[in-house]
């Protein structure tokens, strides 16, 4: 019996930031803890709570036997049960035994009848889907949730609306999926700084002169500051110092370089303040992701380049939340190669490169049941799925233009 398909996504903080990563089984079948045990050994997700936990839906079974608990460092996970944890007294104490090991357990808020009867000994996390929290929970249930020293975790968050009342009344870590779309009520005009940068790429991209491209930086020192710092953050090693425009030529090239512009783009000091940006490392990681599974399919002859535009289409298809403008007129201003062009304006129907960008989409959305069809159109096995989305996140994780 095969392996199901596993999803990582981001959950982000009050301030935007990635401060865990939801670690789920999708929509073919029921994962047993084999099934995770083996996922976190072949794709690595281990270097994902490394950096930040894994939120992990685990039934109680799982916690009373050796094995899940066991092959994470305590920091590196949030193991979340079912209501039905409340009926069982011997996994409360086990639960118990483990958080005073330092282990971070959680517990699904489904209905208000429960949320007093949550023992503080046992856990020290709730999770509660968006919906439910905004349209059924009382105030004085959250306060209660607050005062007695719980982390609200949040799923489904949806919409940059929800976000937001969320984040006020205390939650600290929310699903990212509203990210991925347009805060229309925002009333935020169109980032023409950005766009400026789109049409200094699109001289990039044609092989425009050195010079010509130098004289636009010169003209926008910022824009030079900014992208110096991108690459050095994760460009090179340690011992070589990239500080100027021509060294970046000379020693990344062109291709690379090109990169690092496309990256610079969702750079959060482009505009004006400082206000953060959370969706840079959201786009690098499709752009890795897109690239990653676009590597492991058997392409056509004659299609050796599609990979090659892999990166671009998953990193661009973002620029309309972050511009606010829709992508079509967005495109208007970049001379791309076809296959990306066809991507973005419609990914479920854009070839190779779109349909790839819609199995990353889905899954961030939790559409996983689609991304699973998709993924096995184009015979990419869960285990290479898992390994990539773990590759992706990581590398995305480590790309820094907001340190000094």
């Amino acid at each position: 019996m095969r392996s199901p398909y596993f999803f990582f996504r981001p959950f982000v903080s009050p301030h935007h930031g990635w401060v865990a990563f939801d670690f789920t089984a999708g929509a073919g079948g029921s994962p047993n803890v084999q099934d995770y045990l083996r996922c976190i050994k072949e794709a690595n997700a281990s270097s994902l709570g490394g950096m930040h936990p894994l939120v992990i839906p685990a039934k109680p079974a799982w916690i009373e036997q050796e094995g899940l608990v066991d092959s994470l460092e305590p920091r590196q996970a949030i193991y979340v049960m079912p209501p039905q944890v409340l009926e069982s007294t011997a996994t409360l104490e086990r639960c118990k035994k483990l958080l005073g090991h330092g282990c971070h357990l959680g517990i699904q808020v489904t209905g208000t009848d429960i949320v007093r009867q949550i023992p503080l000994t046992s856990f020290d996390h709730v999770s509660l889907s968006a919906a439910f929290a905004h349209d059924e929970m009382l105030a004085s249930d959250l306060k209660y949730i607050d005062d007695a020293g719980f982390r609200k975790i949040a799923t489904g968050v949806n919409s940059h609306e929800v976000y937001g009342w969320l984040t006020a009344k205390g939650f600290e870590l929310c699903q990212s999926a509203f990210l991925s779309t347009r805060n229309t009520a925002s009333g935020r005009q169109p980032d023409l700084a950005r766009l400026k940068l789109l049409k200094l790429l699109s001289i990039v991209e044609r092989d425009g002169d050195t010079r010509e491209i130098e004289a636009i930086f010169r003209e926008e020192p910022k824009l030079s500051y900014n992208l110096l710092r991108l690459v050095n953050s994760v460009a090179v090693g340690a011992r070589t110092r990239i500080s100027n425009f021509a060294q970046a030529i000379a020693i990344l090239g062109r291709r690379q370089l090109q990169r690092w512009l496309q990256l610079l783009i969702y750079a959060n000091n482009l505009a004006d303040g400082n206000v953060p940006n959370p969706l840079m490392q959201t786009a690098a990681a499709r752009g890795r992701l897109v690239e990653l599974l676009c590597k492991s399919i058997d392409l056509p002859p004659g299609n050796s380049e599609l990979c090659d535009n892999a990166f671009m289409t998953g990193l661009f298809s973002l620029l309309d939340v972050l511009i606010n403008l829709p992508m079509t007129d967005i495109l208007k201003e970049l001379p791309l190669h076809d296959d990306v062009m066809v991507a973005l304006q419609s990914p479920a129907t854009g070839g190779t490169l779109g349909k790839l960008l819609t199995i990353v989409a889905h899954g961030e959305a939790g559409n996983f049941a689609a991304a699973e069809a998709l993924l096995d159109e184009f015979d990419i096995s869960p285990e290479t799925h898992a390994a990539a989305q773990v590759s992706a996140l990581h590398w995305a994780a480590h790309i820094n233009v907001e340190k000094d």
